[in-house]
């Protein structure tokens, strides 16, 4: 966990290398950080934004696919390097004060791909 509002370099290029974290932060920063969003919601944001279909249109499968990733591996990554705060137990996300430098630098980034 980071103390200041300084970005590490490492954990910056390696949240910001994945595609599924870049969504996850962009879709994310539109939220303020008093409101919390359910891992369900977000899996089927992220994986329909993939998909090119609306989150609704998300089959079983894929679906499920994309909320493991988010819990296994995604959300605990995020929220290590204080972007977010991932609540385990009630499958609930809420942004830090971090998550606006992520999502400027993600939202560049998306531009070079």
């Amino acid at each position: 966990m980071h103390t200041d509002d300084r970005l590490d370099p490492v954990d910056f290029f390696d949240l910001l290398g994945n595609r599924r974290r870049l969504l996850i932060i962009v879709y994310l920063s539109l939220f303020d950080q008093e409101a919390s969003v359910e891992v369900r919601h977000l899996a089927r944001i992220v994986r329909g934004i993939e998909l090119g279909v609306p989150p609704r249109q998300v089959g079983s499968k894929d679906y499920e696919s994309a909320y493991n990733a988010l819990i296994q591996t995604h959300l605990p990554k995020l929220a290590a390097c204080d972007v977010i705060e991932y609540d385990d137990a009630r499958k609930t996300v809420s942004v830090t004060h971090r998550i606006k430098q992520y999502a400027l630098v993600a939202q560049i980034a998306r531009y070079f791909r």
